[in-house]
């Protein structure tokens, strides 16, 4: 939720930007749109309101325009394989904003080129070397594209530690509908129903999917593809085998869950180790220089004044 927050604020910052350089440009003709307005009173604006809504309706379907054949070059230019693979990364990341992989591209593209236009405006405005206003121009560039790949990785990772964490508790649920007499599906809705996460929204999805007319073997292979965590596919292969075999779900889970917690403990305990080993650097850029000034500060200073 922060890191979508951040995206948004960054987007919206971008906009401020572009609308103050627009503002800078047209300067001119919003004073002399201003005194217009001013002079004619408001009579003058609402004669001209009709045809300002017929401007900004025609320039929004321009904008539609633009963007529709933007989103079709890219879409003609993108080799299948990158977007196999960057659609292969939303589907990880849950499609946040809803995005498909061309509207990924074209959001790239677009943090990339409007921040290069803006400053190169301001820049040429400011008079300065056009070699230097075009490196920092491009730099800003290479850092508007490059900022939504960053942002899907941190929402990727972050989505296989949400669903590493609520995998025992969300077992755990599934186990006890299942001893209560509950079906496999039916213990599965419930516990989605009760929780919030994207593990469950993982299961809805398979459970639509069985809806449709695919089998839980098929489905589960579909979610295990989906999901690209080690413990998470794991347990749905042991699911799957359990089902081709016909062995008791209930037997099945509740030993899956007791093998998720070990993993869990066996994780922190790891997390633990690596502990000591990453604490090393900053210990030694922020930790170690103060103990030194405090302890050998006063002897140097002691030293200097009597010699």
């Amino acid at each position: 939720m922060i890191t979508l927050l951040t995206f948004l604020f960054t987007v919206l910052f971008f906009m401020f930007v572009f609308g103050a350089v627009l503002t800078h440009v047209f300067s001119k003709q919003i004073a002399i749109s201003r005194r217009t307005t001013s002079y004619f009173g408001v009579a003058g604006v609402n004669v001209k309101l009709d045809k300002k809504r017929r401007n900004t309706k025609d320039n929004l379907i321009l904008v539609k325009k633009i963007n529709d054949k933007a989103k079709k070059l890219i879409d003609q230019k993108t080799s299948p394989s990158k977007k196999k693979n960057l659609d292969q990364r939303l589907r990880e990341a849950g499609y946040p904003l809803n995005l498909s992989s061309t509207d990924f591209l074209f959001l790239q593209l677009l943090l990339g080129f409007v921040p290069f236009v803006i400053l190169i405006i301001l820049l040429i405005k400011l008079d300065t070397n056009i070699l230097s206003s075009l490196l920092l121009a491009g730099s800003i560039a290479a850092l508007g594209i490059y900022y939504p790949s960053f942002f899907l990785s941190v929402i990727i990772k972050k989505r296989r530690l949400a669903i590493q964490k609520m995998m025992p508790d969300f077992f755990d649920m599934v186990n006890l509908s299942i001893e209560a007499g509950m079906g496999l599906d039916a213990s599965i809705l419930k516990v989605c129903n009760q929780t919030k996460g994207p593990l469950s929204e993982e299961f809805l999805q398979t459970l639509d999917d069985m809806k449709l007319g695919k089998s839980r073997r098929e489905a589960y292979a579909d979610l295990r593809s989906r999901v690209p965590v080690h413990q998470f596919q794991s347990i749905i292969t042991s699911l799957i085998q359990a089902d081709i075999l016909g062995v008791g779900m209930a037997k099945v889970i509740r030993s899956l869950t007791v093998r998720i917690r070990e993993q869990r403990t066996q994780l922190a305990r790891e997390q633990a180790m690596k502990a000591p080993v990453k604490m090393i650097f900053p210990m030694m850029l922020f930790i170690f220089p103060a103990i030194f000034i405090v302890m050998l500060g006063p002897l140097i200073i002691y030293l200097i004044q009597t010699l």
